[in-house]
């Protein structure tokens, strides 16, 4: 078969055909991986630097957000506390937002207050939306290449914090959070209807982490309700404009990949097999119906294994969920970062290279 640009070979997996070979796509945030693909040093917040970095040894990636920044740690107005580190962050409570009650009604007045600011919103996008979206697209064409760059993107999750805030939240104002949840997803229709276009990114991918090892955040019920129906709605409108859509939820998602494929997902990452997920059962199942983006172990193979174990384990993957296309290989973790081996990912890239060809 002739070779396939990026973008040809991306879609083609998506599109249910099979390509030249596997394509590659991960959150690649791994200094030591840039450098031996000949990538210049990344300067702080350049998203420009990072994305033709990527675009050296990815077929497909995503927005990064502002990274790498300066390391340091910042309190917060509300006693919380914010670790930067170059390339990741994370927030860590202050006590009074870790106990689960709401004796004091902060709960039920942040809601509130995030309610009528979504009110306030609805209705206003920019006409000219499109237009800025293209242009920002167009600039960014020097650094992406051939790569598929995806700046189509949603959230649908519960609003208001982290998972344990959430169900407090929902058990304490479920009408507020249901409220707060349809209107969010009014927003997210609005922008996606003024911004979401294939030329401007054919591929998208939804970000909500709805479960964890072995088992979901939330009841069954609160997403047959709440959930899907706003993952539908969102994934419907994607493929009105002919744009195909990734789903991402770290954890094991098994119990519900049913309902997430009849929502409209065409892709599902990470694939985490460290939470309990199997490739060879989602590829045995439903992979005439998904294409798998993920699986490759992050925390035994590409963090702690030998090089020869990340060729072997690389090839395995190819082989069961890759077998007759449906595969963009891409870490079980959603990225690949500083705690694994520069040179077990350059492995598992060659590998891919090399040995998943069709």
């Amino acid at each position: 078969m002739a070779s396939l640009t990026k973008k040809e070979r991306v879609l083609a997996v998506l599109n249910g055909e099979i390509p030249d070979r596997v394509p590659i796509f991960d959150y690649l945030i791994h200094d030591g991986v840039f450098n031996h693909f000949g990538a210049e040093s990344i300067p702080l917040r350049s998203d420009k630097h990072h994305i033709a970095a990527c675009a050296k040894c990815l077929d497909l990636c995503h927005p990064l957000g502002g990274l790498p920044r300066e390391p340091g740690r910042i309190i917060n107005d509300d006693g919380s506390k914010t670790i930067v580190e170059r390339w990741m962050s994370w927030n860590i409570p202050a006590p009074s937002q870790s106990l689960l009650t709401d004796s004091d009604g902060k709960i039920k007045e942040e809601l509130e207050k995030q309610i009528e600011q979504c009110e306030s919103r609805i209705g206003e996008a920019k006409p000219d939306a499109k237009k800025d979206a293209v242009e920002n697209a167009r600039s960014l064409e020097p650094y992406t290449g051939d790569m598929v760059y995806i700046t189509a993107w949603a959230c649908t999750a519960l609003p208001y914090g982290n998972t344990e805030r959430r169900m407090l939240a929902y058990a304490d104002y479920p009408e507020l959070v249901e409220k707060k949840m349809r209107l969010d997803n009014i927003l997210t229709l609005e922008r996606l209807q003024a911004t979401a276009y294939k030329e401007i990114s054919p591929v998208a991918i939804i970000w909500d982490d709805i479960a964890y090892k072995n088992r979901l955040f939330y009841p069954p019920d609160l997403l047959e309700r709440l959930y899907f129906p706003a993952l539908a709605e969102i994934c419907g409108l994607f493929h009105s404009r002919d744009i195909r859509v990734l789903f991402h939820s770290d954890g094991d998602v098994t119990s519900v990949l049913p309902n997430l494929i009849d929502c409209g997902i065409d892709g599902l990452n990470p694939v985490e097999t460290s939470a309990g997920m199997n490739y060879a059962d989602i590829k045995r199942d439903y992979g005439d119906k998904i294409t798998i983006v993920g699986g490759m172990d992050a925390v035994d193979v590409l963090a702690l294994g030998s090089i020869d174990e990340v060729a072997a384990e690389t090839k395995r993957l190819i082989n069961i969920a890759g077998k007759s296309g449906g595969l963009i290989a891409a870490s079980s973790s959603g990225q690949i970062d500083m705690s694994m081996p520069a040179e077990n990912v350059v492995a598992f890239y060659e590998t891919v290279w090399d040995y998943g060809r069709y």
